[in-house]
């Protein structure tokens, strides 16, 4: 694609902003500003592929997954509760073992090579989908701890201690994290046609191959979204506890 095809390919953002200036969406300055971000980190992103790529050197590669995982967990610290602390670390943790034992699995299976252009671009996708499962996670916690707080506060009253108490909430926030990507595997090949095969089938390889390498990213993040959310979700639940095992929440939901 030459740069030219490319630029008249961007004024297609012209029929946004006119409709968001005819109906007064004020999303315009988002869409520029994000449009620009984008194509300045992805330049920046490509310069620095096309290094790794010929140094192709481990270390180099293990680093910059490495960048990969914590880049995604600084992104969930503004989706946490308030009452919650150290959520880098937590979800660090998570999406750390969500993101390295799949690729683990995957390279030890000769499913790919330990090679950048096929480490990196999985490792980036494995963690986008950890990321999103546990922004939901924290989201729905710090709803439902909200939302059931007279239930889980008989239940402390009777004699639960806190992991039976919220054990309902806990599982109902990793429900919410992970439906979404059920949700999008199920119409993959009927409603959609994934972005790796679709870019790996305009690259000129064989459809049946494309989707065998479709199937196997398919495979990889759905573990490591289940399994990030579940790790995330499980850690951070008793910190809505204090260490008398009260609910916290009961101070946030007597402030609303």
């Amino acid at each position: 694609m030459s740069i030219t095809a490319l630029a008249l390919t961007a004024l297609l953002l012209l029929f946004p902003i006119i409709v968001s200036y005819k109906e007064k969406l004020y999303i315009t300055k988002d869409l520029l500003v994000a449009t620009v971000r984008a194509i300045v980190q992805l330049t920046v992103l490509g310069f620095l592929l096309h290094f790794i790529f010929n140094v192709n050197q481990v270390w180099i590669l293990i680093l910059f997954v490495l960048v990969i995982i914590i880049n995604a967990s600084w992104n969930t610290i503004h989706r946490a509760s308030p009452v919650m602390h150290h959520v880098f670390l937590v979800s660090f943790i998570a999406i750390f073992v969500g993101v390295t034992l799949p690729l683990i699995g995957v390279t030890l299976t000769g499913a790919i090579s330990f090679k950048p252009n096929e480490v990196i671009p999985v490792a980036g996708m494995v963690a986008s989908n950890s990321l999103i499962a546990i922004n939901l996670a924290y989201q729905n916690m710090d709803k439902e701890f909200v939302q059931q707080l007279e239930q889980i506060e008989a239940k402390l009253a009777l004699g639960a201690d806190p992991k039976m108490a919220s054990k309902a909430t806990v599982r109902e926030s990793i429900k919410t994290a992970i439906v979404p990507t059920i949700d999008s595997v199920k119409t993959y090949g009927i409603v959609s046609i994934p972005g790796m095969m679709t870019g790996l089938i305009i690259g000129g390889m064989p459809p049946l191959d494309a989707i065998k390498f479709q199937l196997m990213v398919i495979f990889i993040h759905t573990t490591a979204t289940i399994m990030s959310a579940l790790i995330a979700t499980y850690i951070s639940y008793r910190q809505f506890f204090n260490y008398r095992d009260q609910l916290i929440a009961r101070t946030m939901h007597d402030a609303k």
